[in-house]
């Protein structure tokens, strides 16, 4: 779909649906329901099980209220997100995008109940692989639908009229209506197939709506914590596709692929790592085991997503390249999407070990720190960007590239793309920063000694190394085909990373890869 309006308003109908996921969900629930759920599992497994199926009931039914309201409000909806501009060619596609994949936020809210029961049974593969299924449930359909349907059939069209959005919202705007279905069926999917593994783990499981409960009254407790902060977090996330949506036609895509990228090292490293931590530090009293527990998953956490930071900011283009530059994804598109990736990087480190700092002040019981925490990222988050983007929007990607005409190969010039977006990731990477420097104080507060930011200091070295043959690459890979460029550039500077890594001795490449290494050869 490239960047053009018809992958505007897939953006934007995803975006509330993956708000309302986000704020009953995923984040909420693991600081408000794994922790109590955790500490019932050690006393009581048959009152853990009542626990559980009194939240899901609430839960059920809180989804399903909002979904109904929203699907009836759908086109109010698509109002304020597109700031009351009705006469845009994007705006009835992105209602009828809405209506279908707003019941999606439901079952994608009862899978997060779903994983927070696994969790804290220690069962975290099939948790954690359900969202493949709906990942191939939208590649799937959109695949089947192009290729024996004709669906989006851009063929006679020039590069010109599809970059208006009218041309490009009736031919691509197909395709957008199939992912949608495809996003629905994936999200049942994902639901359903963790569902027999729960009902087996979760003994004395009651689907009752008994809010009498005391671990009940304690997860309600928690939640309204945990909502404000993931709450404001998600405002900010909405904030920055209402303000892309304020500028040229193609930012909020832009932003939409940027983010995609972005969040992949913190989904495989921080999420991860965090997940499988929360229940651990939720049973562990002793401060001082508590910090050696979190210290080691904030040194994993590090050594992952510091070089992956570094990779984004250097090698972006050749990764953007790699997976996105086809049909209507052209140099211009890889150019914009590199630059608003790099800005976001800036921030991934800080917002990767957040997760961590996150569950470990949850593990304590303390849901309202983190939450007002938040509250301030999002404040200067969106004052940064509402500046920042009038300033970037003023620069075009085709400038840019004829500007740097030794980084960048020749292409069809696309003059509607601008760096809007840029503006908007400068302000989450900026904001991602003042974040965790609060929480890592809270967390040093409830636990003398915890610090986050140690493993990255060890690192230093092995990034410096790792950025200088990053650099040096993209003089020699300049003339390759994209994919192998990326391999060599990526690869070469990886392995200086790890080299450098086992030369000073950083602890976490014991963990991550000899430890493994070892016990296999045993």
């Amino acid at each position: 779909m490239g960047v053009g309006g018809a992958a505007d308003a897939f953006g934007f109908a995803t975006r509330i649906p993956n708000v309302l996921q986000m704020l009953l969900g995923e984040g909420t629930l693991s600081a408000s329901f794994i922790p109590v759920y955790s500490n019932e599992l050690e006393r009581d497994e048959e009152e853990a099980g009542r626990i559980a199926g009194a939240v899901a009931t609430l839960l059920a039914l809180t989804a399903a209220t909002i979904v109904v309201l929203s699907w009836i409000f759908a086109r109010q909806i698509t109002w304020v997100i597109m700031l009351g501009q009705t006469n845009d060619p994007r705006f009835e596609l992105t209602t009828s995008l809405l209506r279908v994949i707003f019941p999606s936020a439901g079952l994608l809210v009862l899978s997060a109940w779903c994983l927070g029961i696994l969790n804290s049974h220690r069962q975290f593969f099939l948790s954690y692989v359900a969202p493949v299924l709906w990942n191939i449930a939208q590649i799937g359909t959109v695949i089947v639908a192009v290729l024996f349907f004709g669906v989006g059939d851009t063929a006679g069209f020039s590069v010109d009229e599809l970059t208006k959005d009218t041309t490009n919202i009736e031919v691509l705007g197909e395709v957008a209506r199939v992912a949608a279905f495809g996003f629905l069926g994936g999200s049942a999917l994902q639901f359903l197939i963790q569902v027999p593994n729960v009902r087996r783990l979760a003994r004395g499981l009651r689907f009752r709506l008994d809010v009498g409960r005391e671990g009940v009254r304690e997860v309600i407790r928690r939640f309204g914590g945990a909502v404000s902060g993931r709450g404001v977090i998600q405002i900010s996330a909405f904030a920055d596709t209402l303000l892309a949506g304020a500028i040229i036609s193609g930012a909020v895509a832009a932003l939409v692929k940027a983010q995609i990228l972005y969040i992949l090292p913190i989904s495989l490293f921080a999420v991860s790592i965090a997940a499988a931590e929360l229940p651990e530090l939720s049973r562990l009293k002793d401060p001082e085991e508590i910090r050696k527990r979190g210290e080691g998953g904030f040194a994993q956490i590090a050594f992952f997503v510091s070089f992956t930071a570094l990779a984004y900011i250097l090698l972006g283009d050749k990764v953007v390249s790699t997976l996105l530059e086809r049909g209507q994804f052209g140099p211009d598109e890889t150019l914009l999407v590199w630059f608003t990736l790099g800005t976001y990087a800036f921030g991934l480190i800080p917002s990767a070990l957040s997760r961590l700092t996150q569950n470990t002040l949850w593990s304590q019981g303390d849901t309202s720190g983190p939450a007002k925490v938040a509250l301030v990222r999002v404040i200067i988050s969106i004052t940064i960007a509402a500046v920042a983007m009038q300033f970037f929007d003023r620069i075009a990607a085709a400038d840019v590239r004829d500007a740097l005409p030794t980084l960048f190969d020749p292409g069809t010039r696309n003059n509607a793309l601008r760096f809007g977006a840029m503006g908007i990731t400068l302000g989450s990477a900026v904001a991602a920063w003042v974040e965790a420097v609060l929480l890592w104080r809270l967390a040093d507060n409830a636990i003398p000694g915890v610090s986050p930011l140690r493993p990255v200091k060890a690192l230093i070295p092995a990034l410096v190394g790792a950025g200088v043959v990053a650099i040096a690459m993209r003089f020699v890979t300049d003339d390759m085909w994209p994919p192998l460029a990326m391999i060599l550039s990526v690869g070469l500077s990886g392995v200086t990373y790890l080299a450098i890594c086992w030369v000073t001795k950083v602890k976490a490449l014991n963990v991550v890869l000899v430890g493994p290494l070892r016990s296999l050869r045993r």
